[in-house]
């Protein structure tokens, strides 16, 4: 049993990462043509992924995250080694004719290669033999996986000009034929990062333009860590208090500032903590109530029992909700009265330099103060308004950009295209400046008194020498 903010909550289950797939889950599915989709593991359901097929939930489950699986007949799954394997997962590892190919086989078809690439024409569809309605006609033919290997197989086989490609180029170009007719993907734990990337892909304005490593240097240098208590204001739907509570285990507190009538916290769905457990560690406030705390505190006296008693039922609810509403944002505002918050993280579109004279005395001694932008010059604005303000300490902007590789045997080369742009983090440390300036203590005031109590006379001169 841990204590968090004024209530006591057992977080056992949310100090480990879960492993395991298992029903009433949100996971991340990873399908072949590379694209994800957050789904929720409903025991007894079937999920559908579009052109890749459909699967029975109750499939999936028991086994490790990162698993990958194949959609083989009445929606069943079976599990492989990866989207892209050639080989069978099963026990004995043999495959009948029918199924995908061995290794021995991809070995033999990849045994025609070129030494280079100078050879081959490109003239579209004419290279091809097997007919975009022969194609039509395998797909309906059969509703598993091994249709899709049959088809890759025959198009490799038409291909005139597959053999004058090197070994490189027939891998990428059976990847690519993977990705679009084989119905496999792959269940990983919808983790904060995971949560980013699906954002990326889906609504990227939602998370105004930030990078997994704008994302790493937020929490990094806001210090987040288990039983913190931080202020926080977030544009993203959730996703900087989403990554929060995975990283403080659901302990602490997030003082989270809105200037909306509710805080926008949808993302917060996917990640499986109780009602009870957000309330506990989440305490939304509104500017107004941020800004003038003294205010907007609610007087209020809970009623006796016997006035209860007479209330109607639904005047009792209304009651209670009205009760529970005071407290609530009694509590915040007297965290907010209290101040001395662990850090300050900000990722919205406000402007901060009219805004941070408000929120720099509630933050504590040697705390970190962290602003995301997802443009350079609305930063510097803050910074530059920073630079004179004794109170934030080397107030500084930075970037980071992480450039994928393509990996292949023998072969390493960084990927020519990829994104632009991630947003910016600016990061400084809030301090107390000592009222009446600083004076200097050390070893020179004492020699400087030795050397105030020899007189002229005493002093002896130093001869020259030669």
């Amino acid at each position: 049993m841990t204590s968090v903010g004024t209530d006591t909550v057992d977080n056992e289950s949310f100090q480990k990462k879960p492993t395991i797939i298992s029903p009433g889950q949100s996971v991340l599915v990873r399908l072949p043509s590379e694209g994800v989709k957050i789904v929720q593991l409903k025991p007894n359901g079937t999920i559908s992924l579009g052109k890749f097929g459909s699967f029975a939930v109750n499939g999936v489950f028991g086994y490790p995250f990162g698993t990958s699986f194949e959609i083989v007949d009445q929606n069943n799954v079976v599990p492989i080694k990866s989207i892209t394997s050639t080989e069978d997962n099963g026990d004995d590892g043999d495959t009948d004719s029918d199924g995908p190919l061995n290794k021995d086989e991809l070995t033999k078809m990849f045994s025609d290669s070129a030494e280079n690439n100078q050879n081959i024409i490109n003239i579209g569809s004419k290279i091809q033999t097997l007919s975009d309605e022969e194609i039509v006609e395998l797909k309906k033919s059969g509703a598993s996986s091994n249709i899709g290997q049959k088809i890759i197989e025959q198009m490799i086989a038409g291909h005139q000009g597959f053999d004058r490609k090197t070994i490189f180029s027939q891998q990428k170009y059976l990847r690519r034929k993977q990705q679009k007719f084989l119905r496999r993907f792959t269940i990983d734990h919808l983790g904060a990062s995971q949560l980013l990337q699906y954002y990326v892909e889906k609504d990227l304005q939602r998370i105004l333009d930030m990078s997994e490593e704008s994302l790493g240097l937020i929490l990094n240098y806001a210090n987040v860590r288990p039983g913190g208590k931080y202020l926080v204001i977030d544009e993203t739907g959730g996703v900087i208090l989403y990554a929060m509570m995975e990283r403080m285990g659901c302990q602490g507190t997030i003082v989270l500032a809105h200037e909306n009538e509710h805080a926008n916290t949808i993302a917060l769905r996917y990640s499986g903590y109780s009602e009870e457990v957000q309330q506990n560690v989440i305490k939304p406030i509104n500017f107004l109530q941020l800004l003038e705390p003294e205010n907007e505190k609610i007087d209020w006296i809970d009623p006796s029992e016997e006035e209860i008693a007479l209330l109607k039922p639904n005047k009792r609810i209304q009651l209670e909700r009205r009760s529970k509403r005071a407290r609530d944002i009694n509590e915040v505002i007297g965290l907010v009265q209290k101040g001395n918050f662990d850090g300050f993280i900000s990722v919205c579109t406000l402007h901060m330099p009219t805004l941070l004279p408000h929120i720099l005395p509630m933050i504590g001694g040697s705390r970190p103060i962290v602003i995301y932008s997802q443009y350079k010059e609305l930063l510097l604005e803050t910074q530059h308004s920073l630079t004179g303000d004794k109170r934030v300490l080397a107030p500084s902007i930075f970037e980071s950009r992480v450039r994928p590789f393509q990996t292949i045997p023998g072969r390493m080369h960084p990927v020519m295209t990829m994104r632009g742009f991630g947003g910016y983090v600016l990061w400084g440390t809030r301090v107390l400046p000592q009222e009446g300036g600083v004076t200097a203590v050390g070893r020179g005031i004492v020699k400087r008194k030795k050397d105030d109590s020899i007189t002229p006379k005493e002093q002896t001169p130093v001869e020259a020498t030669e």
